[in-house]
């Protein structure tokens, strides 16, 4: 990686994974997010990335690998754990996917609203993940402004006119 020396390599790695990740592009957010991990193999957040760039090619096990250990490293990083739950989802794994979304649920108190949000979506449970989501906009999270556009759990939404309003009102393009 080369460009300005002022900036250090580390956050040309993440800004590069967030801009694969915004962009859906999955095969270089993968690359991107292992050169992340080249320079910190204990970044919780790399390996959640790799995992969505796994995910998002439709390599399930890999991403469930990495989600683990985004969630290991960093001692409950509840976005991993959602994004298990979805990856379990997907494998046919609901009783396993249940248990971490219920586990989160429980959890409510501490997690963030957009991760409750997710886990309703992944419940199937739209109108209070859109309740969710709301509170995360009015609490100018920034998670929402991160993962919104991009999040695999919400995509059961996105169709929904609440989320389309939700996405005009904080200036994303639909």
């Amino acid at each position: 990686m080369t460009g300005n020396p002022e900036v250090p390599d580390w956050v040309r790695v993440v800004a590069e994974s967030l801009t694969y990740y915004e962009l859906r592009d999955y095969p270089r957010l993968i690359e991107a997010s292992k050169r992340g991990l080249i320079l910190d193999s204990q970044d919780s957040f790399q390996h959640y990335l790799l995992g969505v760039g796994y995910e998002g090619v439709g390599d399930l096990q890999q991403a469930i690998s990495e989600y683990k250990k985004a969630s290991e490293i960093s001692s409950g990083f509840d976005l991993a754990a959602v994004a298990l739950a979805h990856a379990d989802s997907v494998l046919g794994e609901k009783a396993e996917a249940g248990k971490i979304l219920r586990d989160l649920e429980h959890k409510e108190t501490s997690a963030s609203p957009y991760t409750m949000a997710t886990v309703y979506a992944l419940l199937g449970e739209n109108n209070k993940a859109l309740e969710f989501l709301e509170k995360a906009c009015s609490g100018k999270s920034l998670d929402i402004t991160l993962f919104l556009q991009t999040d695999f759990a919400l995509d059961t939404l996105r169709s929904d006119p609440r989320f389309q309003s939700l996405l005009r009102r904080i200036g994303v393009k639909t």
